[in-house]
């Protein structure tokens, strides 16, 4: 039982077998007595009108002050001055066709009444079925109300009390009504139309607009069109909408416009911007009113708070979008609510639901009825319950410690690859295949995926997914396995592994992805990452002295020969001996796709030089040369640091290429825009084509066909564009897929050298390479220049802002760029914020590194630095 409840002070069932919804409930001074007292009328859709005057605690039948059969549904009640000439408060009632009003009088025969009467003032035939309407002084008229009604089909019809005045469509595209409301300051009309759009429209603007109603297509007349003064997409329909003060730092002068929609609150301003909206999507709206509060002050306007009733019976009480008031319902959910004044007291609350059910309530609260009291006059026994809390406590702790339980099946998947290379095997391949060859054999490696299932139950059809870069070709990229048992032997797949001789190598990491699905029928994945050995892509040749491009690295301990750190590569069976031998202290590979590289080290100062003739050829010579160097001084190397000594770190003094960087980036962003221009013209050639080949037809079918005008040469001529359309594009594609390939090997060297030069930690260097992406995957709709500049501004608003404003800056939509230039700026600004010391992560900044001298490389192999 909740401890705040919503307490009953009045109530009645109003009828059985009757329906009522929003608009059957009005609490008024309808009789206009001297005192004031509210009177609760009720309109159900069975046409049965009552009103109620409630003066004390509990129903009571003579309560019932009225009862009468309108004989028509009766969709809304609303009281106001209606009746010309005269101020007095006046009945209205709407129904399906037609609009009423009365005069409610109490009928009293000394000092006691005796009953009250219903006398008809005057009532409009409507045209159109209704749906709701509204009220207020239009036009700025004063002591009187005017009304407004709305059709089923989205005509508002006017009416100056007694006279009809005008109607008007507001649109021919109406599909559904939605609730309507008068804002006088401005005079206009707020509806939401079926486009989930709230709108206003002038008074003035309406009255002064063409006839549009019952007029035929082209038929309007000779005034101006019915003109929106404002809308506002809120991307729901609304369930109502007020004219209130909610907001509590509005001047005196100001209102706001609040819309209550199916899961959100919406307070406009009266230009339509949206000043507040809250989510309430969890607690299901089914009614609302905006109440007054008692003003702050002698001179300022009374506030409203807002509350809303829940399909779970609950009342809930919103001030400025805080909730700070929820009671629960006795026994009813709300389809309407009212606040006003009833039997002497202020802010009683009137609800009433779809099944007739009138309840006058106030908010309250229920102390517990009774405490708790050992009624067991038996002694307690103190040993059962110490033995009963242990265990219940260690239930507990194996229940917190174990967590959830895992499944009895568990899947590893691991890969075995050998360091040295297979040759000669080449039956299934052809001789002018683009594949990598050494002395004409082809460069292969072979590995073994292995499978292991732990537990007691096998597992079937399992999926194993390789992803390896593009420079790489695989025998097979999906492994299918129909049954995998446990405690047996293990799965073994072999993959034939090949490298292309026309791409250059990004990366030689492969990725292995298992999915299956365990004994319960859930999906379960794991995935293992396996190096492909260098040798595969690189072999060694004679030293190059040519270099376009290079880096240098330092390491704080001294480096060992290089013919140590890549004996893999060296010791390979197609490498002579008078390479494998060489020198100690110089090494030239070349890839296959025919791009040298060189590295030489400085062992006065522990310093490495890599340098390439192109620049994303430097990436994967230095990535194996910083791993070799860790596996050298790591633990269990040859040359491991022994505890209590500086550990071995590798560091970047120089300044980020960024220039080479951003010419890739050009021609990268070149090839794109270079595609979509051909893809639009062959786009334009095959439509010319149909366009042609339509004609040509018709003329073939005529019996007496005209001459051709040159139509099978211009049909020709197309065909031939296309064709060279078609090819020029497969030559594009091609250059943009190795351009690709270069501008992934040159963020990752980008990437590795920021986090040398900057010492970044694993994790900062991992959440910035996910915004700062090596992995290139364009499409028609989206390329990675996009995708990184969005990131990379996400970063600089988010972990790397200087300051909060940059913070609240709404981010820009993604689209594709007309250039290059703002992602160069984004990678400068996100370089030179890591260089002041920011982090993406929490952890501390690291320290600026301080740069040192440069030794000089040997002048034959390095050139101008």
């Amino acid at each position: 039982m909740s401890l705040f409840q919503a307490r009953e002070w009045w109530s009645t069932q109003v009828s059985e077998d009757e329906e009522f919804d929003v608009g059957c409930l009005c609490v008024a001074n309808v009789d206009n007595e001297p005192t004031g007292a509210n009177k609760i009328i009720t309109g159900s859709y069975q046409g049965m009108l009552r009103m109620y005057y409630p003066k004390q605690k509990e129903y009571k039948i003579e309560d019932l002050i009225l009862e009468s059969n309108m004989e028509a549904p009766i969709l809304q009640i609303e009281a106001g001055r209606f009746v010309q000439g005269s101020r007095e408060i006046c009945m209205a009632l709407l129904h399906p066709m037609k609009l009423s009003v009365y005069m409610v009088s109490a009928v009293s025969s000394g000092s006691s009444v005796n009953y009250y009467s219903m006398a008809p003032a005057y009532e409009h035939k409507l045209t159109r079925p209704a749906f709701n309407m509204c009220y207020g002084s239009f036009g700025g008229v004063r002591d009187r109300d005017y009304f407004c009604i709305q059709s089923l089909d989205g005509v508002l019809s006017f009416f100056e009390q007694e006279s009809f005045a005008f109607s008007r469509m507001i649109t021919s595209s109406f599909l559904v009504p939605g609730p309507i409301c008068y804002v006088p300051k401005i005079d206009s009309f707020v509806i939401c139309t079926n486009a989930m759009c709230i709108e206003a429209y002038r008074y003035q603007v309406l009255a002064a607009a063409a006839d549009n109603v019952d007029q035929a297509p082209g038929e309007g007349g000779s005034g101006k069109k019915v003109q929106v003064d404002w809308s506002t997409n809120i991307g729901e329909h609304a369930r109502s909408i007020e004219v209130v003060r909610f907001t509590r730092s509005l001047s005196a002068s100001q209102q706001e416009i609040l819309v209550v929609g199916e899961q959100t609150i919406f307070t406009l301003k009266d230009s339509g911007g949206i000043r507040l909206q809250k989510r309430l999507a969890e607690y299901g709206i089914t009614a609302s009113v905006a109440y007054k509060m008692p003003p702050e002050s002698a001179d300022a306007l009374p506030s409203h708070n807002l509350m809303l009733g829940t399909n779970t019976g609950h009342l809930l009480i919103l001030k400025e979008m805080q909730l700070v008031w929820c009671a629960r319902l006795q026994g009813i959910v709300p389809a309407q609510i009212c606040v006003d004044t009833l039997g002497g007291v202020r802010g009683m609350m009137v609800l009433m639901d779809s099944k007739g059910k009138l309840q006058v309530t106030y908010l309250g609260t229920d102390p517990p009825t009774a405490s708790l009291v050992n009624t067991e006059m038996k002694e307690l026994n103190y040993d059962e319950m110490e033995e009963e809390h242990q265990e219940l406590l260690r239930v507990i702790r194996q229940t917190h410690g174990d967590g959830a339980a895992e499944p009895e099946e568990s899947l590893a998947i691991e890969a075995q690859v050998p360091q040295v290379l297979d040759l000669g095997n080449e039956d299934d391949c052809d001789a002018d295949d683009p594949v990598g060859r050494s002395d004409g054999m082809v460069m292969q490696l072979t590995v073994h995926i292995i499978v292991t299932l732990g537990g007691s139950k096998p597992v079937e059809n399992v999926s194993i997914t390789l992803k390896a870069p593009q420079c790489f070709h695989l025998s097979q990229n999906s492994i299918f396995i129909e049954k995998v048992e446990p405690g047996g032997p293990p799965v073994v797949v072999s993959v034939l592994v090949r490298v292309w001789n026309k791409i250059l190598c990004s990366g030689l990491e492969v990725m292995a992805c298992a999915s299956y699905f365990s004994v319960n029928n859930e999906p379960r994945t794991v995935a293992t990452t396996f190096g492909l050995p260098f040798a595969l892509v690189a072999k060694p040749i004679p030293p190059v002295k040519n270099a376009n491009h290079k880096i240098q690295l330092d390491c704080n301990k001294q480096p060992p020969p290089l013919q140590t750190l890549f004996a893999g590569l060296l010791n390979q069976p197609h490498v002579s001996a008078s390479l494998s031998q060489g020198t100690s202290n110089l090494l030239s590979i070349q890839y296959v796709s025919g791009t040298e590289a060189t590295v030489l080290v400085l062992k006065s100062s522990g310093r490495f030089c890599v340098q390439a003739t192109e620049f994303a050829a430097l990436w994967v010579l230095t990535q194996e040369l910083c791993n070799k160097l860790h596996e050298y001084f790591g633990p269990g190397g040859e040359g491991a640091v022994p505890d209590g000594e500086e550990p071995f770190f590798i560091t970047f003094q120089d300044s980020l290429p960024l220039h080479d960087y951003f010419a890739l980036i050009d021609d990268h962003f070149e090839l794109r825009r270079h595609l979509d221009e051909l893809r639009k013209d062959l786009a334009d050639r095959t439509q010319q084509y149909r366009v042609i080949q339509k004609r040509l037809l018709v003329r073939f079918k005529d019996r007496n066909p005209s001459p051709l005008n040159h139509l099978d040469t211009l049909l020709n001529l197309t065909f031939e564009q296309t064709i060279l359309l078609t090819d020029g594009i497969d030559d594009v594609e091609q250059a943009l897929r190795t351009v690709s390939c270069h501008l992934s090997a040159a963020t990752e060297l980008v990437l590795l050298l920021v986090k040398l030069r900057f010492g970044l930690d694993d994790e900062n260097f991992t959440i910035l390479k996910r915004h700062f992406s090596p992995e290139i995957c364009d499409t028609t709709d989206q390329g990675w220049e996009e995708k990184v500049d969005t990131s990379l501004l996400h970063l600089l608003r988010t972990s790397l802002a200087r300051s909060v404003k940059d913070r609240n800056t709404l981010p820009p939509p993604m689209k594709v760029p007309q250039d290059t230039l703002k992602l160069r700026k984004r990678i400068t600004n996100v370089v030179d914020r890591l260089a002041t010391g920011a982090r993406v992560s929490g952890g501390p900044p690291g320290p600026p590194l301080d740069g040192g001298e440069e030794e000089e490389p040997p002048e034959e192999f390095g050139g101008e630095q």
